[in-house]
């Protein structure tokens, strides 16, 4: 008979539903990161510089949502001016305010879920 020691932490760790739901929270983690700073860039009053939507009803902010699963996270508004804020139009020009929060917490966002994901698995990274 031949043994191998760490099979049964080997078939454990490659169990994908550990993987699934530390994917599943790091991604909903980082949604909201990036939910929130989004919000937080349309909290300019009127009047301010006009870089992003300005927070006039308060409508678009509270627009700005996010889903998660263990294979991606959607974040974007349910507000029918946020694409026409977002890639202009031909009156108004781009007040990107989604792109540059995806940008600027992209890569911190993905190396989180890498670490979750390993850490779930056991494996050092």
């Amino acid at each position: 008979m031949i043994r191998i020691d760490g099979l049964a932490a080997l078939a454990r760790a490659l169990d994908g539903a550990a993987a699934d739901r530390a994917a599943t929270a790091a991604l909903a983690h980082a949604a909201e990161t990036i939910a929130s700073t989004v919000r937080h860039a349309l909290s300019d009053p009127p009047g301010s510089a006009h870089t992003a939507p300005w927070l006039r009803t308060g409508a678009l902010h509270d627009s700005i949502g996010h889903v998660a699963d263990a294979t991606g996270a959607v974040i974007g508004s349910t507000s029918a001016v946020a694409a026409d804020q977002e890639l202009g139009t031909a009156r108004i020009p781009p007040r990107p305010f989604l792109a540059p929060a995806a940008a600027h917490l992209g890569e911190t966002a993905a190396a989180g879920v890498g670490d979750a994901v390993a850490a779930a698995l056991g494996v050092a990274r």
